[in-house]
């Protein structure tokens, strides 16, 4: 899925995949009829830290199929600028995805039935992310120093529809490109410190946690203020997401 602020990274793979590609696509003949292609995502890597996502596809029936992905993928250490606190460099980082789409493809439009050509579906995806990172906070008051955990974990879920292109070359490779998916989607956060610090406004740190990580989604960054508070460190948002992404992938 969905979504960091690398539109123009994905912009730039989308058209390089197209340039380099483009002679071979059009001059194919028709593809043979294999059922099933297993996928590796590639944009994925660029939005996350040591992501790998895979998918599968099986062709339902004549130009419809069935996409499902999963995968693990690390949330990027944000940076955070809290007077008095200084965060640890290392982290413990982990997170997982799935979801799936149900496409159709454009058989009016495509030259050659499904799993080539324009598609459109709608899909559902999950993400979780988790991160503990230490941090230690120097009291100004009396030069105390204290140390603790602080453990974040966010996920996304989202609903939406998306159109795409599949190309097929020389019979058993694909390269997937969803172009355009936009969703509804529902971001929760949540985050904590193990044990309470002496002087440290904690609800402070939560609140800079929770922006500095929706500053990495596109319309999101700008709801601020208690829309969506829970509890403190707690905080659920439903807004726009997008989708996009490229996969290549083998066919058999």
């Amino acid at each position: 899925m969905k979504i960091f602020s690398t539109p123009a990274k994905i912009v730039f793979i989308f058209l390089f995949a197209l340039s380099i590609f483009s002679v071979n696509v059009f001059s194919q003949t028709a593809p043979r009829d294999f059922k099933n292609s297993i996928k590796f995502n590639v944009s994925n890597t660029l939005l996350y830290d040591n992501s790998i996502q895979f998918s599968y596809e099986r062709m339902i029936k004549e130009n419809q199929s069935l996409n499902v992905f999963a995968g693990y993928q690390e949330f990027p250490l944000i940076t955070l600028n809290v007077t008095n606190v200084d965060f640890s460099k290392d982290s413990n980082r982990k997170g997982y995805s799935v979801g799936a789409d149900y496409r159709f493809y454009l058989g009016s439009i495509n030259k050659f039935k499904g799993p080539r050509g324009v598609y459109l579906a709608p899909f559902l995806s999950f993400f979780q992310f988790d991160t503990d990172r230490n941090l230690s906070y120097r009291n100004p008051n009396n030069g105390v120093v204290s140390t603790s955990n602080l453990s974040s974990k966010f996920n996304l879920t989202n609903i939406g529809g998306e159109l795409g292109y599949q190309f097929v070359l020389w019979d058993r490779f694909v390269i997937d490109c969803v172009l355009f998916g936009p969703s509804i989607t529902r971001y929760k956060f949540n985050t904590k410190l193990d044990n309470n610090i002496p002087g440290l406004d904690d609800n402070e740190l939560y609140q800079k946690v929770i922006e500095a990580i929706k500053d990495r989604f596109p319309g999101v960054e700008g709801i601020t203020g208690d829309e969506g508070v829970e509890k403190k460190g707690v905080q659920s948002i439903t807004a726009v997401g997008f989708r996009y992404n490229i996969s290549i992938g083998y066919r058999f």
